[in-house]
């Protein structure tokens, strides 16, 4: 009985760290040109480092030719995610007001793709904009209403579960659609600052960027994770 009481108290103990490893982010800090999240790392331009929050060290973008291509993708296969990022844009002028700062596919395949973005107005203002692409569907998420200063330092996160894709900016849902994802593969990569075919650069800083396997509520997850 004890032996049998033993093997449950495991089992459960293992459920628990499984679940929280389910849970824990693939969390690339952005300190650092060289071996993004220890993966190969090709730079693009001459993204500087600077001061950020606290006394962490961010990238800056200059919006005309820097960005990073990490050769990884943290959420190959899988079937539903979130993906956050810290950043602070600044007003890059009429010439760029489209930014695509975050971006995941297989270049090779050009099938699936993911993109984190933003706009700019006449006001100083940004918006967000997500969007993905299957063989099958593609969803664009945007409301040039819902507005938020440049030069502050924002959050924008994108989940998909069960056909709902939602993008939030500082934990406030902003935007959802529904689609059928496809998970993309293995092979597919990570451009950061820029769209992967090197264009719609970010004006600005990135501090961090990170992946769940699995979709969150922003508001239910710390910062300090």
């Amino acid at each position: 009985m004890k032996n049998a009481s033993s093997v449950l108290l495991a089992l459960l103990v293992s459920g628990v760290i499984s679940s929280c490893a389910v849970q824990k982010p693939v969390h690339w800090t952005l300190d650092s040109l060289t071996g993004i999240g220890g993966h190969a790392t090709a730079v693009l331009g001459n993204p500087t480092l600077k001061p950020g929050l606290g006394d962490m060290q961010v990238l800056r973008f200059d919006g005309q030719d820097d960005g990073l291509l990490v050769n990884h993708n943290p959420i190959a296969g899988a079937e539903e995610f979130t993906i956050e990022v810290v950043f602070k844009p600044h007003f890059a002028g009429p010439a760029n007001r489209e930014q695509r700062f975050l971006h995941l596919e297989d270049m090779a395949t050009g099938q699936r793709r993911i993109l984190l973005e933003l706009r700019l107005n006449n006001q100083n203002q940004w918006y967000a904009d997500f969007f993905m692409r299957t063989e099958k569907a593609a969803l664009t998420l945007i409301d040039s209403t819902k507005t938020h200063p440049v030069g502050e330092w924002a959050t924008m996160t994108l989940t998909y579960r069960d056909r709902q894709l939602k993008g939030y900016v500082n934990g406030q849902l902003e935007l959802s659609g529904e689609i059928e994802y496809l998970p993309l593969p293995l092979s597919a990569k990570v451009s950061i600052g820029t769209r992967m075919d090197k264009r719609s650069w970010f004006n600005g800083e990135i501090q961090r960027v990170r992946f769940w396997r699995k979709a969150l509520v922003p508001k239910k997850y710390s910062n300090s994770l």
